[in-house]
């Protein structure tokens, strides 16, 4: 009968017409009334919402226009007419019967939309629409869209099919495969090697990506261009389909694995070793489906191979990349857990808070994975349409999390490098480019949350997007930020200027080395200027967040009133320390002797003690209010004091020229010589003792080098006086007897 071979034309047009006047984000058909349609029009499956949009938009003016002219027959012929209305009463009749479409759930977070997708099932099992009724429509209407390809009815035989894509893919591959015999000549005439060790240079993950990725790169653009100038046909679109989603993969790997490499370091080789020797072809087919699952969703792609054979590719396509995602995560949880954990000892000592927060990261990484897997095949096979709604965020939101981790381990990695000659001659240099490398950090990390805001579409987004989009918040990071980033750069700055003050580190700085009132001063001044940058940019911070200072302010000075009446030695240490080093009292490096009770030399000065290192070896540490008389034999010079002692039948004016000939052999030593700042002084018989006289003198020497200078004069003395046959006296006892005790 006529009639049935125009009525799907008809059913289409006002279907058309229908979709025309309800608004796009509307609820769906009724499952019974679009299971009809499918049936009148042939296309034997509903399709997500997506899917269909993209499917009507593609129709031809052609195809309406034939659709127009079987309508108009139709309603001109009684018998078709009068068919038509009774079809379209029992379609009234149909949907009327029908449950209404239960409300779209809310798009949630993860958490949410696990909980969504249950919440669906459940009311599909209650209504008697099954994820298996679901997917055997589906699969049915694929089959049909199948048929019609293989059959040709497209306009595309399946053995021009079939050749245009194995010709796409064997053009790829052989552009391929010949810039990787190139690449491989090159390697071997130059020694380059191929495999990636274990923390390697940038040159090396550099070339390690090239090596990887740049020759299928190359091909599917090469291919990519010669396509684009054909007409379209489906066996070339296959063809490009399978080699983005091969060269997808490969990028994904190669990424992966440089981003694994970079962490080689400490306690993670090993781990490092098992990700690089297994982890390359999962993560290959984690990125190959991934790639697949998105190209199939593309509108041409979708035009033509068919709205439900795209889509099921589509779905098995996602729902291999999440159960492979969740198995990477379950066999490469010890490895990545050590890459996490494992970082240098003297890190995991300095910052005990970051090391346990690590570990607990380290433990629990695979959890949120496996919840994005679980996720997304629960959402797919619960046959809803939304399964992009969590896999391809989950994905997309995964690969930026690597590509930003890659970037700054990468920037990380090129700041740390040790030895290296710039490092040694302008350290300030690397600290200014350590500040850069953090805040361009910090700006990855922004877009990259706010990449996620915006990729979410969950309750918690939306409410963070609410809150945080604000131009007032937007002012007051931007705020808080400028100000710890200020106060850091102004914090490098001034401590440059002081280590380079301390220390001078080029051969044209070695005269302006630091004096010692300097060496005592500037770290104080340092420590006072710290504290002071810190707290301005507390305050700062503060203020720019809205918090009322004034009352914080006040409660400060009161404490620091009560603290400075409570802790009144503390005050005393303070004033007295800051006058002695005003003063210039003490200094580090000098050898004081404090009250007579404690000597040696001071090894640093704080607002508060001192701290002396004694001959022993031991150290003091005495508070200033303790110090009351300083004596410091550290100043502008010494005086190396002698005493000799002479027999009473000694030629004193012998001596005195032999004395003063000793001094002057002593000058002219090179040993002594820039010890000794003057000639030797003799000031003659001092006392007479008991059993010698004495003569005593001076020589002055440079600070700290009397002792070793007096030593050397007492040795050489000792030497000429015995050539010359003066004994020098000791003490002596004589004993008197009478006659008769020494008669017995």
């Amino acid at each position: 009968m006529p009639f049935f071979r125009r009525w799907p034309a008809v059913a289409c047009i006002l279907i058309a017409l229908g979709a025309c006047i309800v608004p796009a984000d509307g609820a769906p058909l009724p499952a019974t009334l679009q299971g009809i349609v499918n049936t009148a029009t042939g296309a034997a499956s509903p399709v997500p919402a997506s899917q269909s949009a993209s499917a009507s938009s593609a129709a031809s003016e052609a195809e309406l226009a034939r659709s127009l002219d079987t309508l108009i027959n139709t309603l001109d012929n009684d018998t078709q007419r009068t068919a038509l209305v009774t079809q379209l009463k029992g379609l009234r009749d149909a949907s009327q019967h029908v449950a209404p479409a239960a409300p779209a759930p809310a798009k949630g977070d993860l958490l949410g939309a696990i909980a969504s997708g249950l919440a669906s099932v459940e009311t599909n099992l209650n209504e008697g629409r099954t994820p298996l009724h679901f997917w055997a429509t589906r699969f049915n209407a694929a089959a049909s869209e199948l048929r019609t390809v293989l059959t040709g009815v497209r306009g595309e035989s399946f053995a021009a099919l079939l050749i245009g894509m194995v010709v796409t893919l064997a053009g790829w591959g052989a552009c391929a495969g010949l810039l990787i015999y190139l690449q491989r000549r090159i390697g071997a005439r130059y020694g380059w090697h191929v495999a990636l060790a274990p923390n390697p240079t940038s040159l090396d993950m550099l070339g390690f990506a090239l090596r990887q990725t740049g020759p299928w790169i190359v091909a599917f653009v090469a291919v990519l261009l010669f396509v684009q100038s054909m007409p379209d046909a489906l066996g070339r679109t296959l063809g490009l389909v399978i080699a983005y989603a091969i060269v997808a993969g490969s990028i994904f790997s190669a990424i992966c694995m440089i981003a694994f490499s970079v962490f080689g370091t400490a306690h993670r080789r090993v781990a490092v070793q098992q990700l690089l020797a297994r982890g390359l072809w999962p993560l290959f087919a984690i990125g190959a489906c991934g790639a697949l699952g998105d190209a199939t969703a593309n509108p041409e792609v979708i035009r033509l191979l068919g709205a439900n054979l795209a889509g099921l590719v589509s779905s098995f396509a996602n729902m291999a990349a999440a159960i492979l995602i969740g198995y990477f995560a379950l066999a490469y949880r010890r490895p990545v857990t050590h890459l996490i954990r494992n970082r240098a000892y003297s890190r995991r000592r300095d910052h005990k808070f970051a090391t346990e927060a690590l570990d607990i990261l380290a433990s629990l990484w695979h959890i949120p994975i496996l919840l994005i897997a679980i996720a997304s095949v629960v959402a797919i096979i619960d046959g809803r349409g939304e399964e992009g709604n969590v896999l391809q965020p989950s994905l997309l939101s995964a690969l930026f999390l690597v590509l930003t981790l890659f970037v700054s381990a990468l920037l990380l990695h090129l700041t740390r490098r040790k030895d290296s000659r710039v490092q040694r001659r302008a350290p300030h240099l690397m600290r200014l480019l350590r500040f850069a490398t953090m805040l361009f950090l910090l700006a990855i990390w922004l877009a990259y949350i706010r990449f996620e805001l915006v990729l979410w579409s969950g309750p918690i987004a939306r409410l963070i997007r609410h809150n945080a989009m604000t131009p007032g918040f937007r002012h007051a990071l931007i705020a808080v930020i400028a100000t710890v980033f200020g106060a850091w750069l102004m914090w490098i700055l001034i401590d440059t200027v002081i280590l380079e003050t301390l220390g001078p580190s080029s051969s044209r700085n070695k005269t302006l080395n630091p004096g010692v009132r300097a060496r005592t001063m500037l770290p104080l001044v340092r420590n006072a200027i710290f504290v002071t940058v810190v707290s301005l940019a507390a305050i700062i911070g503060a203020a720019s967040l809205g918090i009322n200072l004034t009352p914080l302010l006040a409660g400060a000075g009161v404490i620091g009133l009560a603290v400075g009446f409570g802790a009144k030695s503390l005050v005393t240490d303070l004033i007295t320390g800051l006058f002695i080093i005003v003063e210039e009292t003490i200094s580090v490096g000098d050898w004081i002797d404090v009250d007579g009770g404690h000597a040696g030399t001071v090894m640093d000065l704080t607002i508060r003690t001192v701290r002396l290192r004694d001959g022993q070896g031991a150290v003091h540490t005495i508070p200033f209010s303790q110090i009351k008389i300083v004596k410091n034999l550290s100043r502008d010079f010494a005086n190396a004091v002698f005493e000799v002692r002479l027999p009473f039948s000694a030629d004193i004016d012998e001596v005195t020229r032999m004395i003063v000939q000793v001094g002057a052999d002593l000058t002219e030593d090179s040993r002594f010589r820039d010890e000794i700042l003057g000639p030797i002084e003799v000031w003659g018989l001092d006392r007479f003792d008991a059993n010698w006289i004495v003569v005593k003198g001076q020589i002055k020497t440079r600070p700290l080098q009397q002792w070793s200078v007096a030593r050397a004069f007492n040795a050489r003395l000792k030497l000429v006086m015995d050539r010359a046959g003066i004994e020098i006296p000791v003490p002596q006892m004589q004993l008197h007897a009478s006659p008769r005790e020494r008669n017995l």
